[in-house]
């Protein structure tokens, strides 16, 4: 995406791609840590990010409906350890200093490539109440609890 007066050489010198693990799994072992999804998805981060902004980001990309919310973002953040091996970490992102800290470990390690961001997303409570009611089969209780009430004659 292009701003006005802006080309696309432009949006790519201030952004950096990352790649978002959409409900992946986290996979720790004795030296790093490691994101797992089915299908990642790549995305556009603007240098001057904050996180309001990244999350609307991610939110769009991954075309979430009404009915979904961006719960948590973690970061695959590289570190040196004590032999000056590159390790990587997970770091929740919660704030815009977060966000700040993820854009200047991706400059001092650019060599380890793209930045990793595993996300979770869960639905709203709108969104579990009409998931059940549309694989839920009909039955007595069902009908009697409905909506967070009691629908019962006295």
């Amino acid at each position: 995406m292009t701003f006005l007066g802006e080309t696309s050489s432009q949006t790519i010198v201030n952004s950096r791609l990352a790649f978002i693990f959409p409900n992946g799994s986290i996979i720790h072992n004795d030296t790093s840590v490691y994101f797992q999804t089915s299908t990642s998805v790549p995305i556009q981060v603007p240098n001057s990010c904050d996180f309001a902004s990244l999350k609307t980001r991610i939110h769009n990309t991954l075309q979430l409906s009404d009915k979904q919310f961006l719960d948590e973002i973690y970061y695959r953040k590289p570190f040196t350890d004590t032999s000056n091996q590159i390790r990587f970490q997970c770091m929740k992102l919660i704030n815009d200093d977060d966000v700040n800290t993820m854009l200047m470990c991706n400059d001092q390690f650019s060599c380890v490539g793209p930045i990793e961001l595993l996300c979770t997303v869960e639905r709203t409570p709108y969104g579990i109440i009409n998931l059940l009611e549309r694989t839920m089969p009909r039955t007595h209780d069902a009908i009697l609890y409905y909506n967070g009430k009691w629908n019962m004659p006295p």
